[in-house]
């Protein structure tokens, strides 16, 4: 018995080519599809890092306002801390004011979350992702000490007119309020430095500190 192949109409070696042309046809359109993908990421990440340091340089004044602030914050502290202990002793004490201080505010992340919700940061480089995913730990990091920092200077407040009316159960409480703040002052200052410092590696630029916020935050309580 024999098998009788099918002959193209003109001869394998036409049938061949016109394959192969086919063939070339559809390599050149994937790559054509690929270096369209690869224009449009290429252009959503420019745009992205655009979104991601308008976000940066907002929050950046803030971060560059605490570092400044933090020894004008710390000698308040200090001198809420000695009129907390005049008063434990029944020391005559100054009628107070407002006692929170400037402490800030201002900090976004919308085109971090905006951004990697359209997939467009898994194509960055890998170093490029890294330095930005290690500032906005950072700022969520920083969001959790600047709400604690809130409480501790609430709970400070109860200070305001006539410190002497406090009793001992206010005093304790003041005390730990204060211990507190301390520490999430020096914290607070610590990671804003550090966020600088990664904004300067991406190139975002850093404002300048308003000075009358700073004077502001400076001045006696």
């Amino acid at each position: 018995m024999h098998v009788h192949l099918p002959k193209p109409l003109h001869g394998w070696r036409e049938f061949a080519g016109e394959v192969g042309i086919i063939v070339l046809g559809v390599l050149i359109a994937l790559g054509a599809e690929q270096t369209i993908e690869a224009i449009h990421w290429h252009r959503e990440v420019r745009t992205a890092r655009i979104s991601l340091s308008e976000d940066m340089h907002q929050s950046n004044g803030f971060f560059a306002f605490r570092v400044v602030a933090h020894d004008c914050i710390a000698r308040r502290l200090t001198a809420v801390n000695e009129i907390i202990e005049r008063v434990a002793k029944h020391e005559p004490v100054p009628i107070l004011g407002e006692v929170i201080p400037d402490i800030g505010n201002g900090l976004r992340k919308n085109a971090w979350e905006t951004n990697r919700a359209a997939q467009t940061l898994t194509h960055f480089d890998r170093k490029t992702l890294s330095l930005y995913g290690s500032y906005y730990l950072g700022l969520d990091n920083i969001d959790q000490f600047m709400l604690s920092e809130a409480g501790d200077w609430g709970i400070l407040r109860v200070l305001e007119g006539n410190p002497s009316r406090l009793g001992p159960m206010d005093i304790a409480g003041l005390r730990v309020a204060v211990k507190h703040a301390s520490f999430e002052n020096d914290i607070i200052a610590q990671i804003s430095q550090g966020e600088l410092e990664a904004s300067k590696l991406l190139g975002v630029g850093v404002p300048e500190p308003d000075k009358s916020r700073v004077a502001e935050v400076c001045r006696p309580l």
